[in-house]
C-alpha cells in the first residue's frame, strides 16, 4: 500500500510517497510532473525495495526552495537533508529526465551516500543547441485573467510528443510517433498548471546540467537505460557516444513499455543484494489534501469534456470566472485544478 507523508526540511515541507519493504530506493520524477507519475513503477520495484518517491521542491505537494535555484545543487542539498531526516543511507537512486540529472548531481556531490544510480531519459546536448533550445522552450505560463496562458500551454503539451524540442516544429525534429490520447495530454497539462508559473525552475536547471562530462565524473556505479521508445533517444545516444569508466554501463531497453519495465526490474532487482533494509521512522505526518484548503465556487455546470484542440481549458476558465468574480488568476487556476481533480 502506498503511503503519503510530509517531512519538514529547513522549514519547508517535502512530500513523498513510500511503498514496499527492503533496502531504500529513491525515485526522482521528470519536470513538471510529480511523484504520482512514478508510483506505478515504484510498485513494481517494491517487491525488493522500500521505494520512496519524492516530489521535487516546488512540484507536486512539496514547498518551493527558500530562494530561486541557481543550479541543481540547490535541490540536492535539500534532498541530502531529506535523506538525513529519514535516516536513508546509501540508497539506490532512480531518475528520469530532470530526475536523472538530480540523481547524477546528488551522486557527484555525495558519492559516499549512494550505492548505485539508474538513469532513464538521460541525455547530452551540445552547448550551442542547448542555448538555442532554452531561448524558446519555457514560455510564460503565469496565470492571466483572460486565460490566454491556457492555449499556449496546450500548444506546448500537444507538440511535446510530435517534435523534440517541442518548440521547433520542423521536419528534422519530428518524432513520427502515434499521437497521444487527449486524456494523456490533459494529465500532463494539469501537472504544468499544478507547478504554476515557476514550472520551469528545476526543468531549466536540468537542461543546463545535461552534459556527458557530469556522467563521466561519477564515482559510483551507474546504469544508463537506452530506451528505444524515448522521445529523446537521439540525445541519449549522443550521451552514449562518449567514453565512460568501467563502473558506468548502458543497457538497451525495448520501446514497448511493458517489456521496458521488465528489463528495468531485472537490472534494478539485482542491486538490492547486500544492502541494509530500511524502515521509515514513524513520526512523519500524513500528507493533508491541499485541495481542501482551496476556497471558491465550483460551477454547477457539468465539467467541460476534454477536447483534442484544448479549447475545453478556456471553457472551464470562463465558467470559473463567471462564478468567482474578482478572483485573482492564480486562485482561478487552483480552482480549475480542484474541479478537474475532484471529477
Amino acid at each position: 500500500m502506498v503511503q503519503r507523508r510530509l517531512v519538514l526540511v529547513n522549514g519547508k515541507n517535502i512530500h513523498f510517497q513510500i511503498v514496499g519493504a527492503g533496502p531504500a530506493m529513491v525515485m526522482f520524477h521528470p519536470s513538471p510532473h510529480t511523484s504520482n507519475l512514478l508510483v506505478p513503477l515504484a510498485k513494481e520495484f517494491a517487491l525488493d525495495y522500500t521505494v520512496i518517491c519524492i516530489d521535487t521542491p516546488g512540484y507536486g505537494k512539496s514547498d518551493f526552495l527558500a530562494s530561486p535555484p541557481e543550479s541543481l545543487g540547490d535541490y540536492t542539498r535539500v534532498i541530502h537533508e531529506f535523506f538525513k531526516k529519514l535516516g536513508i543511507d546509501r540508497p539506490v537512486l532512480y531518475g528520469s529526465a530532470t530526475g536523472a540529472q538530480l540523481a547524477i548531481r546528488y551522486a557527484l556531490n555525495y558519492p559516499q551516500n549512494v550505492s548505485h544510480i539508474f538513469l532513464d531519459n538521460a541525455a547530452h546536448f551540445e552547448e550551442g543547441f542547448r542555448n538555442k533550445i532554452l531561448k524558446h522552450y519555457f514560455p510564460d505560463l503565469s496565470p492571466k485573467q483572460d486565460g490566454s496562458h491556457l492555449p499556449i500551454l496546450w500548444k506546448m503539451v500537444n507538440r511535446m510528443f510530435k517534435y523534440f524540442p517541442w518548440c521547433f516544429a520542423e521536419e528534422k525534429y519530428a518524432l513520427n510517433k502515434p499521437p497521444l490520447p487527449k486524456e494523456a495530454l490533459h494529465f500532463i497539462a494539469m501537472d504544468f498548471l499544478r507547478a504554476g508559473e515557476n514550472y520551469y525552475l528545476a526543468y531549466k536547471m536540468a537542461f543546463l546540467h545535461e552534459k556527458a562530462e557530469h556522467v563521466q565524473q561519477l564515482k559510483v556505479p551507474a546504469t544508463i537505460f537506452r530506451w528505444k521508445g524515448s522521445i529523446i533517444k537521439k540525445y541519449i545516444d549522443d550521451l552514449l557516444y562518449h567514453d565512460f569508466p568501467e563502473h558506468i554501463k548502458a543497457v538497451s531497453v525495448p520501446a514497448d513499455n511493458v517489456e521496458r519495465v521488465n528489463e528495468m526490474i531485472k537490472q534494478i532487482r539485482g542491486k538490492s543484494r547486500d544492502l541494509p533494509g530500511y524502515i521509515l521512522p514513524s513520526e512523519f505526518d500524513i500528507e493533508p489534501d491541499f485541495l481542501d484548503e482551496i476556497k471558491g465556487n465550483i460551477p454547477s455546470n457539468k465539467l467541460p469534456a476534454i477536447t483534442a484542440d484544448g479549447t475545453y481549458l478556456l471553457d472551464t476558465w470562463a465558467l470559473l470566472k463567471r462564478d468567482n468574480v474578482g478572483y485573482a488568476p492564480k486562485d482561478l487556476q487552483e480552482l480549475m485544478l480542484k474541479w478537474f481533480t475532484t471529477n
